[in-house]
This record gives C-alpha cells, sequence and structure tokens, in this order.
C-alpha cells in the first residue's frame, strides 16, 4: 500500500487544520473521509451527465445509466459476488436491514426465531424488534464473553428447528471483534435451515470479502464507511434468494406492469429500488471501489492489523484508562474507551482542541454498553489515512486532557 502520507495527499480535509493543528481524524467507524476520486466523480455527474437513469433514451440519460449500473458489476467483483444482479442499492446499511426484514420475516411463522448477538448495532437489533413485535417472532442473543469475543458454545447451544435468521456483526464498531464466519456459517447450517446475514459496515472497508467463500446468504454494506459518500449502501444477497422475496417499497422503477388493481414486479434487483435511486451515490461509490481496489483489499487489511496491534501497544499503557477490545489475534483496529470519573464526552472535547477526532457516546451498541455497566465510551477507530504517528497523537492527548480533567 502507498505511504499513508501520500494517501493523505488525495483527502482534500487533510489540509484542514483544527484549533490550529493538523486533523488526527480516528472516527472513521462512525464514517469515512472522502478522497478526490469520490468527489470528482459525482462532481462529474452533476456538471457532465445528469439525467435520471432507466428513463431516457437520450445522451445524457444513457451515460448517467450506464455508469450506474457498472457501478454493481464493480461491487460484484469486490465482494466476488455470482452476479451485478444481486447488488441492490439502498441508502445505507440501515435500510438494507429494513429491507431484509421486512421482506423475509413476513414469511415466518408464529414462534420462529430470530439470532442475533449482544454487541450488534442498532441497525441490526431495532428492524429485527419491530418484524418479531408485527409478527409474533422470538428474539434470542448469543453471548458474548469477558474477552469481547462471541461465545460459539452459546451459539451452538441457541440454535434449534425454529431458528430461521441468524444476524451478525462482521466486525465490531465497538470492540474490533472479528467472528470466525466460515466456521459460523458451516455450524448453522449443519444443524438449522437458517439463514445467515451479516452486517459489514466496518468489515468490508477494512478487509477482504468474498461471499461465496464465506458461504453466507446476505449481507449489508455502508458506503460512508468505505470512502464513498452517504445516502448509499448495498446489500447483497444469494440470487436465489432474492428471486423469491417480495419487494418492500413500492412505486417507479421496481415494476414490470402495473394496472389499476394490480402490479407485477420488475425481475432482480430492480424490484428493490423504488423510485429515483441516489445514482450519484452510487457512481460515487463506484469510484471508492476503485480506489479500495488499487490499494488493494490484501494491503487495506495488512495496514490495519498492524496499525492495529501498535494502537493497543499505544492505548493500553495509558494509566487508568478501560479498553473495550478484544483479546484475539484476529481482530479490528478500533478501540472504546473509558476513564473512572471522567465522562466520554468530557474527554471527546478535550481532544477536539488538540485536532483529535473520536467519538463519544454508545455508538449504537447501547445494549452491550448496559450489560458492561458503562454510559458511554470515547472511540478511536483507524483507517488507511492513520499511521502510528496518529495513535500517538491521540495517547499524548489523552493524557494531557486527563490530568486536567481529573
Amino acid at each position: 500500500m502507498k505511504q499513508v502520507s501520500e494517501i493523505k495527499k488525495d483527502f482534500p480535509i487533510f489540509q484542514r487544520l483544527i484549533n490550529g493543528k493538523e486533523l488526527t481524524y480516528l472516527d472513521s467507524g462512525a464514517t469515512s473521509q472522502k478522497p478526490n476520486i469520490v468527489i470528482d466523480s459525482m462532481s462529474e455527474v452533476y456538471k457532465q451527465n445528469n439525467a435520471n437513469v432507466h428513463r431516457g433514451t437520450y445522451v445524457l440519460s444513457s451515460e448517467t445509466t450506464s455508469k450506474y449500473e457498472d457501478v454493481r458489476n464493480k461491487f460484484k467483483n469486490f465482494i466476488n459476488a455470482n452476479s451485478p444482479e444481486e447488488i441492490i442499492f439502498t441508502k445505507g446499511c440501515t435500510e438494507g436491514f429494513n429491507l431484509l426484514a421486512n421482506s423475509l420475516c413476513k414469511d415466518l411463522s408464529e414462534g420462529d426465531e430470530i439470532l442475533l448477538s449482544e454487541i450488534e448495532h442498532h441497525a441490526n437489533i431495532i428492524p429485527w424488534q419491530m418484524a418479531a413485535d408485527k409478527y409474533g417472532l422470538i428474539i434470542k442473543y448469543i453471548n458474548v464473553d469477558k474477552n469481547f469475543n462471541l461465545d460459539m458454545d452459546h451459539l451452538e447451544t441457541q440454535l434449534t428447528n425454529n431458528t430461521k435468521i441468524v444476524s451478525l456483526v462482521g466486525e465490531s464498531n465497538i470492540s474490533g471483534m472479528l467472528p470466525d464466519i466460515k466456521n459460523i456459517n458451516k455450524l448453522i447450517k449443519s444443524k438449522t435451515e437458517a439463514l445467515f446475514i451479516l452486517d459489514g459496515a466496518q468489515l468490508v472497508p477494512h478487509r477482504e470479502i468474498d461471499v461465496q467463500d464465506l458461504g453466507i446468504d446476505f449481507l449489508c454494506v455502508s458506503g460512508h464507511k468505505m470512502l464513498g459518500p452517504t445516502g448509499i449502501g448495498v446489500v447483497w444477497g444469494k440470487k436465489e434468494l432474492l428471486e423469491k422475496m417480495d419487494p418492500v417499497y413500492g412505486g417507479g422503477d421496481m415494476i414490470e406492469e402495473v394496472y389499476y388493481d394490480k402490479a407485477t414486479w420488475a425481475p432482480i434487483p430492480h424490484k428493490f429500488e423504488a423510485g429515483t435511486p441516489p445514482y450519484v451515490e452510487a457512481i460515487g461509490l463506484g469510484a471508492a471501489v476503485d480506489y479500495l481496489s488499487d490499494l488493494t483489499m490484501a494491503e487495506v487489511q495488512k495496514h490495519s492489523d498492524h496499525l492495529r496491534l501498535y494502537a493497543k501497544n499505544t492505548l493500553e499503557n495509558i494509566n487508568g484508562i478501560n479498553i473495550i477490545h478484544t483479546d484475539s489475534e484476529n481482530a479490528g483496529c478500533t478501540f472504546a474507551m473509558s476513564v473512572d470519573g471522567v465522562h466520554a464526552t468530557d474527554i471527546s472535547l478535550m481532544l477536539d482542541t488538540y485536532g483529535v477526532a473520536v467519538r463519544a457516546g454508545h455508538h449504537c451498541v447501547q445494549p452491550f454498553h448496559r450489560k458492561l455497566n458503562i454510559d458511554a465510551t470515547f472511540r478511536a477507530t483507524g483507517y488507511i489515512y492513520n499511521d502510528e504517528k496518529d495513535f500517538d497523537t491521540l495517547a499524548n492527548a489523552i493524557e494531557d486532557s486527563l490530568k486536567i480533567l481529573r
């Protein structure tokens, strides 16, 4: 991978000074920064090609439609899907889970079970809760052990003939935990006929993903966490499953024929994409895929692993800090932290005076914070534009801040 100093030149935001200091951006778990190639690709559409997709035979519409549909191909290759028809564009991961919950759960029977884990993001809890209330389903949670890893023995005991859906985080946005997806999939398929859904919001931006090799059934992806713009995401699903599912949103472009009393649906993926899609955002996501592909995800993953080890050793040397981070050798570069007697928000505000951007709160993992009896944490996530210097800056800023706050 290119040197981080060279990568930062591709991101205009790093030219800014924050409180007179260089920006140390460590909040990529919430959203990533955007390289020029993404910004320029979207601007180019508005300047040169802008027209609604799938609707016109004129040049502008044809050009934009071609750019938009080409992103399906790019993403298909990026995650090694079987077909671009398996790539559904959404507004983001949250809409992806809502789509799956609403489409899949209506075909389940009262008393059927959905299996989640204790460390899931709210986006992978709330849609299932809403569907469970509507259809009389039962939600069960896999324990997370004291080392912030999934309890595989507990997972096995929770799998029953009633388990119809298992939906799990691929990389934790609080502890960096990376579950063994392939082994989990084998366990699920050996004991049940359940569908296995993966939350790829943190996983896909940081690691090589091959959906065919993993064996999963669905994957939800957030574009803005992988250098793309906001308002765009992807649901990948096996073609044979998508073809059986009913659409959730109705309107233009997702239909084949419409009558006053009935309608028939367009083939996948379009039957899940009602109305004018976020085509400019999708084109921006395609540019993000190009950027990451040029770096190669193998190198991105290698960088994440190296940076995580350095960050862990650096942060653990800070006196009085509590770190929520898996003890596994295989983990993401995400660290949620707390200090007894000091609120996470106060630390975050102090760090900002040093030009350090971290997230404070429960990070949409409130039930797990509650389990740990912690109100809030502050979180640092490393990405391709971060290096050892950034975590040194963070550590020094934490130590200086605590001298004042204590």
